[in-house]
């Protein structure tokens, strides 16, 4: 009879331990990418502190463009995207063009920059954003951000699908696996650095860094304030120099109507465990306080992402 009862007891203890842990999910990107290493750190560091209470999940996706649905259909609670795709969502412009304004939409914090990355095939003889013309060019999946930047460069440049021998879909790590091949010529990446696939390209099959820079590019930047003049130091991967392109930032983002608890835990335990998360993922490894909570964010602050800034106080 003891034992029933103390089965029972431990029974119902556990079942309220469940009751207590509470679960959301982070959408990020493809398992090779940035995104979903910035996405396990950032989970990881509020899933240190709540262990019990709450549970971060990190969720691998196509990118951005896929997330931001998902995250107004409630299929996610959390997302990371482009600053350049998080303020297409807000005027329904690009790819959502067909939907009306996500005006729900909420920023939680800026991350990191991430640069447009032209990586070329050492063999295809493209030495700048021209050269891509009659090539076979990876531009990301259909709901990626890196596509919806693409396009949105080469529209503004004059380019069409015509101008390419191939247009095609991957994901960046068939993207890298298709290069490294030769099956394809170059690849467009929006990805901050260091970036380990990027390495792997440059060290295992010799792919270059294509630098995207004239008089077409600063005017395509002045029409479109949210991108910004960015360098990729070459010396990230053993090479000399910088190539210098733009960038957008990658920012992370909710829903109005997500519990204040959840998002400022998740800012509260990112910037008192600033260290922890940049050597979980290098990618975050120069993040500033006063750059995460303005930098590229186009939706307004969700107010509990607010009031953790404000309550922030280094030691």
């Amino acid at each position: 009879m003891l034992r029933l009862v103390l089965a029972l007891a431990m029974g119902l203890g556990v079942s309220a331990q469940a009751q207590d842990l509470r679960l959301y999910t982070l959408g990020s990107g493809d398992v090779s990418g940035s995104y979903y290493a910035a996405a396990t750190a950032l989970c990881d560091a509020t899933n240190r502190v709540e262990r019990g209470h709450l549970r971060c999940s990190p969720e691998a996706t196509p990118g951005s463009i896929y997330n931001l649905s998902a995250l107004r259909n409630g299929q996610l609670d959390f997302a990371l995207v482009q600053s350049d795709v998080q303020h297409m969502a807000m005027t329904a412009d690009g790819p959502f063009k067909t939907a009306p304004p996500f005006n729900d939409l909420r920023s939680v914090t800026s991350l990191y920059p991430e640069a447009l990355t032209i990586l070329a095939r050492p063999g295809a003889r493209i030495l700048s954003l021209k050269g891509l013309l009659g090539k076979r060019v990876d531009i990301g999946l259909p709901a990626s951000g890196r596509q919806a930047t693409a396009l949105r460069l080469f529209d503004a440049l004059g380019y069409d699908r015509n101008d390419f021998m191939a247009l095609l879909e991957l994901s960046a790590g068939s993207g890298l696996d298709e290069l490294c091949a030769g099956r394809i010529d170059a690849m467009v990446l929006i990805t901050g650095h260091p970036n380990a696939g990027v390495a792997r390209a440059i060290s295992e099959c010799d792919a270059r860094l294509v630098t995207v820079s004239g008089p077409d590019i600063r005017a395509f930047l002045e029409a479109n304030p949210d991108y910004v003049y960015a360098s990729i130091p070459r010396g990230l991967y053993g090479k000399k120099g910088r190539a210098m392109t733009f960038a957008v930032m990658a920012t992370l983002v909710t829903r109005a109507d997500m519990d204040d608890d959840i998002v400022g835990a998740l800012v509260r335990n990112t910037l008192d465990n600033l260290l922890v998360v940049g050597i979980s993922a290098p990618v975050l490894d120069a993040l500033s306080p006063n750059a995460m909570r303005s930098t590229g964010l186009s939706a307004p602050m969700h107010p509990a992402a607010q009031i953790a800034f404000d309550q922030y106080n280094p030691q």
